[in-house]
């Protein structure tokens, strides 16, 4: 492990080389939506003050204010003084989540133009696409009645909750996010897809090869729409399609030698390894004209000496059998979790976005999930590609309450001479 004096130098040359780029410009991409008169602070100062506060895991607006007070070099060269938190407060209630989202699709191309997102043991670039909840609360009545979907179980309280499909590079380093869109009230996830995809395919293209899903967004539509924008598609399989399930359970289900195993891995106390089985039998079974293969995924897991457990999953795909191979398929499988295991566990328990706001007050909800993935994508592009193995595995808070803090507030900032800091 380095000592803490260069990953310090480290992380702020990395911050001076990255946040200098075009993509990470607010004024570029977000309208400002204040009136002219009587504005005293910028728009780039105060958006990335917010940024700041995020990847320090600052836990208030008051704490991004305290931030600000710092006389550190980062500091004064971005951000140029105090913040009130009252002023950034008004922002976050004015902005919009437009400007932001592309402004994150134009970071997600830098990444790759940097080669952040060439796929790590992979053949083939794939992105995962899952629901999020931004944040949720009870009462029958959200902070925006449009996009808070609201729900009345028996015997419970009422409650609502802003949801939103994020999409991730599961095949790259550090599994960057690459879009976000919040789901209207009146829809769901699978609702939503065909605007998510669209935005994907006319922000990314030919960058994207494969999409990968869970059982909510398996229907003949959206495989289609897919398959004819000729990219592959992986979709869960599970009751909610019942004949597709059935015809799966066929093929492979019951006591089958698998094609390919992994050795016994150690996770969370128990010891757990993975089956897989494929077959190209449905290859265009009944309207889906397009599905080449199923595959059976067994997660095996055993604690102790005692027996062990499966887990079955079915997937659908229109990949040909030849497109991955046997490894790299259960691979893929296996990695459309980090979507929940990297990005959304971050957000979550590192930046508790799910339980607090900074602001409801008009679409802050949707902005400030949109700026906090922008802070995602920097640190973990930071350990991930510029960090060596032993400093990769410190912990998520450590990095950000500890180096990325003592970054900002200390004297490692980008010199007086130079390339453009950000906000100047």
């Amino acid at each position: 492990m380095a000592s803490i004096s260069k990953l310090l130098d480290r992380s702020s040359r990395f911050l001076q080389r990255t946040l200098r780029k075009p993509s990470w410009d607010f004024a570029r991409f977000v309208e400002d939506p204040r009136s002219r008169h009587g504005r005293r602070w910028r728009l780039n100062p105060l958006l990335t003050a917010l940024l700041f506060g995020l990847i320090t895991n600052r836990r208030s607006l008051r704490g991004v204010e305290e931030l600000t007070e710092w006389e550190g070099r980062w500091v004064r060269a971005t951000i140029a003084g105090r913040t009130p938190d009252t002023t950034l407060y008004d922002l976050l209630s004015g902005l919009g989540p437009d400007g932001l989202r592309e402004q994150l699709h134009a970071q997600g191309y830098a990444l790759w133009r940097a080669k952040a997102l060439e796929p790590i043991g992979l053949s083939c670039t794939v992105a995962a696409i899952d629901g999020k909840t931004l944040l949720s609360g009870t009462g029958d009545v959200g902070p925006d009645p449009q996009i808070c979907q609201v729900a009345h179980p028996e015997n419970r309280p009422a409650y609502w909750q802003l949801r939103a499909v994020r999409s991730c590079v599961i095949s790259a380093a550090g599994c960057p996010v690459i879009d976000q869109l919040a789901i209207p009230a009146q829809t769901n996830e699978m609702g939503i897809f065909a605007t998510v995809f669209a935005s994907l395919e006319a922000a990314y293209g030919v960058l994207i090869e494969v999409y990968s899903m869970d059982s909510g967004y398996c229907s003949l539509e959206n495989a289609t729409r897919v398959a004819e924008a000729n990219k592959g598609y992986i979709f869960v399989v599970k009751q909610n399609q019942p004949e597709l399930f059935a015809e799966a359970e066929r093929l492979l289900g019951g006591t089958r030698s698998p094609e390919y195993s992994t050795e016994w891995e150690p996770y969370q106390g128990k010891q757990v390894r993975y089956h897989l089985l494929r077959s190209s039998d449905m290859a265009g079974y009944l309207t889906w004209t397009h599905l080449e293969q199923v595959w059976r995924v067994d997660r095996e897991v055993r604690v102790g000496g005692g027996p062990s457990s499966i887990e079955r999953r079915y997937l659908l795909t229109n990949t040909h059998r030849g497109r991955l191979t046997a490894r790299h398929t259960l691979e893929v499988v296996r990695r459309h979790w980090m979507i929940e295991n990297s990005a959304n566990w971050t957000t979550d328990v590192i930046w508790d976005e799910d339980t607090k706001a900074w602001c409801t007050k008009g679409h802050a909800i949707e902005v400030l999930g949109l700026l906090r993935l922008m802070a995602y994508n920097l640190v973990s592009h930071l350990r991930s590609r510029y960090l060596r193995a032993g400093d990769r595995k410190r912990p998520w808070r450590w990095w950000c309450e500890q180096v990325l803090f003592q970054v900002l507030v200390g004297e490692y900032g980008p010199e007086s001479t130079g390339g453009r800091a950000p906000g100047i």
